[in-house]
């Protein structure tokens, strides 16, 4: 690594302005990462649609066939 010579506080004032400004860019970058994962980690996105999807097949059968298909996943998940 070469070291760098400044000529004057302007030169150092600026690359300390644009060091500022990369520190706060990859600061937000870090914490819409970390915003992203919590997100993602959260149980309505674990699990998915899949209770929709069950919900959705169970709903076109009807009276005692719902209950007992009902019963029946119940029973399976628990």
């Amino acid at each position: 690594m070469q070291i760098k010579v400044y000529r004057s506080f302007e030169e150092i004032n600026k690359e300390l302005e644009i060091k500022k400004v990369e520190r706060d860019l990859a600061y937000a970058k870090f914490k819409r990462s970390l915003d992203t994962t919590k997100e993602s980690l959260e149980p309505g996105n674990i699990i998915g649609d899949t209770p929709k999807k069950i919900f959705s097949f169970l709903g076109m059968f009807s009276g005692p066939i719902k209950s007992a298909a009902m019963a029946w996943l119940l029973k399976k998940i628990l």
